[in-house]
């Protein structure tokens, strides 16, 4: 996200966001954590239908028999670059009457600022993510749960950007202690953002039942409908700023490509006949888990499904992988590549991009002297953040129970939306009523974290950032989630209303 005043100052931005590989074209759309996990939401034996987002094989373990999900969200930001000083700023500053954002001048000029910046040469990562639980349900027949879910999601992400080009991206190309140096890396960095639809069928089964033990085993498949999607992927970038309107590349690898809901020639939104799903795919989620039960398994027999029986357990371990699948992109979709080529910009100041495909016609005749050599295709398939995840849940005392969560990210292609690494460990107290846990993270193995979620009957709302709010730590992101549901209790259903009427129940919730 770059802040910048004065008319040579935008101008700047757009170029820059195509020389460091529409990079830049991806900054003014990205900014991804992904979602956090939601950990107060998918863990614990209420978590019902949420619970398939960290592993479908979960329904089994549920104390319910049906989970009706009315909605559902969760938004997350986090970044190791820019921050908010937690001496100037906390959140619920923003909602003070005439607050304005704390300022501060630059170190190196006099240009005001309103974010701090972490300058250790670590790479830097931003990520952002927002999803809309729509309705779903999930129910438990005997040695059989089903789940319905949907939602609409937006996940981006900046990966291992280096500190010098996220300078010149914040600061501008006047940042003059970094002018007139050298900058050369060959190890990849890039980013990703894809917004989409999706709607998805759960199914788990008792694989193994007898004596203590019990294994289960689930699939969910989503349809994905995808709405947009853009990324720039740079394996090697050797240049120079030699000062504050010149940039001079000496080599860039890089290939990136997007499909946006505007008309490239115009910049307007598109014309009427132009379809909003600008593509399409497939995810799956696929996960077992194993159970320690307390007592021998038996078979249940039952004439309503709601006087099925919970099965306690002294402890799970659960194995999971998460969102695998992509969306092939076909509608207003262009890529583009720079293959090993230099360049030499100057007056980028005064450089102004009229409408997208001037952008690119420019940056192609930069590299290649000709506006259509960087084309390479008009579709791209962009892959999800994939993850694989290892979950342990132990029954320590009556209503307390201890969780562990792994989840390590991995990527299919390169081309792909990413996600951060995440090691919780998630006390909480549940009843049927009411319900709490504070889990306790290490997020992309750098930042603990500290957060807490609270459960009411329907309504569950959580965070896993407390400390942005509380301003215990500098803002470098927040996260929040909440749900609505209607939870049925498995042992617990309401008498026939008459005898006369004996095919007529009722099932009371939670």
């Amino acid at each position: 996200m770059v802040l910048c005043t004065g008319t040579s100052r935008i101008k700047f931005v757009a170029l820059s966001r195509t020389l460091a590989i529409s990079l830049l074209l991806l900054i003014g759309t990205t900014a991804e954590v992904r979602s956090q996990e939601m950990l107060g939401a998918v863990l614990g034996n209420y978590a019902g239908i949420n619970a398939i987002q960290l592993n479908p094989a979960s329904m089994h373990g549920s104390r319910l028999w049906l989970d009706i999900q009315l909605a559902g969200a969760d938004i997350s930001f986090q970044n190791n670059y820019m921050y908010l000083s937690k001496q100037e700023f906390i959140f619920w500053d923003l909602f003070k009457p005439g607050f304005i954002l704390p300022s501060h001048n630059e170190e190196y000029g006099t240009e005001v600022r309103n974010f701090y910046r972490y300058t250790n040469s670590n790479r830097k990562n931003i990520f952002l993510n927002l999803r809309i639980n729509g309705p779903g349900a999930m129910l438990i027949w005997e040695d059989h749960a089903f789940g319905i879910h949907s939602a609409v999601r937006s996940v981006s992400s900046i990966r291992k950007l280096p500190l010098d080009v996220a300078n010149f991206m914040y600061l501008g190309l006047n940042y003059k202690p970094q002018q007139n140096i050298n900058y050369t890396t060959n190890k990849r960095f890039g980013l990703a953002q894809m917004s989409w639809f999706e709607v998805g069928l759960s199914y788990a089964c008792k694989v193994y039942a007898r004596g203590f033990d019990r294994l289960d085993a689930g699939l969910s498949v989503r349809k994905l409908f995808g709405l947009t999607g853009l990324y720039a992927v740079v394996d090697n970038l050797d240049y120079e700023v030699p000062d504050d309107s010149t940039i001079q590349f000496n080599n860039l690898d890089a290939r990136y490509g997007f499909s946006l809901p505007v008309d490239y020639n115009t910049n307007g939104t598109g014309s009427s006949t132009d379809p909003l799903i600008a593509g399409g795919g497939w995810g799956f989620d696929l996960g077992v888990t194993y159970t320690r039960l307390t007592r021998t398994h038996q078979k249940q027999y039952f004439d309503r499904l709601c006087e099925q029986k919970y099965e306690d357990y002294l402890y799970r371990i659960g194995l999971s992988l998460i969102d695998i699948g992509g969306i092939r992109f076909k509608h207003r979709a262009q890529t583009y590549a720079i293959d090993n080529r230099s360049s030499y910009w100057e007056n980028v100041t005064h450089l102004d991009f009229e409408t997208i495909d001037h952008m690119m016609d420019t940056i192609s005749f930069k590299f290649y002297g000709d506006p259509d050599a960087a084309s390479r295709d008009d579709k791209f398939t962009l892959w999800l953040p994939s993850a694989f995840s290892v979950q342990f849940d132990y029954h320590y005392y009556q209503n307390w129970y201890i969780n562990a969560s792994l989840i390590v990210p991995f990527q299919f292609s390169r081309i792909s939306v990413s996600r951060p690494a995440l090691l919780a460990v998630t006390p909480r107290y549940e009843m049927r009523w009411f319900g709490a846990s504070l889990p306790l993270s290490l997020y992309d193995w750098y930042q603990p974290r500290i957060g807490l979620s609270l459960r009411f009957y329907i309504l569950t709302v959580g965070t896993e950032k407390l400390g942005s709010y509380l301003g215990f730590s500098n803002f470098n992101g927040l996260d929040f989630y909440f749900t609505i549901k209607i939870p049925f209790e498995k042992g617990v259903c309401r008498q026939k209303t008459s005898k006369s009427c004996p095919a007529y129940e009722t099932f009371t919730p939670l």
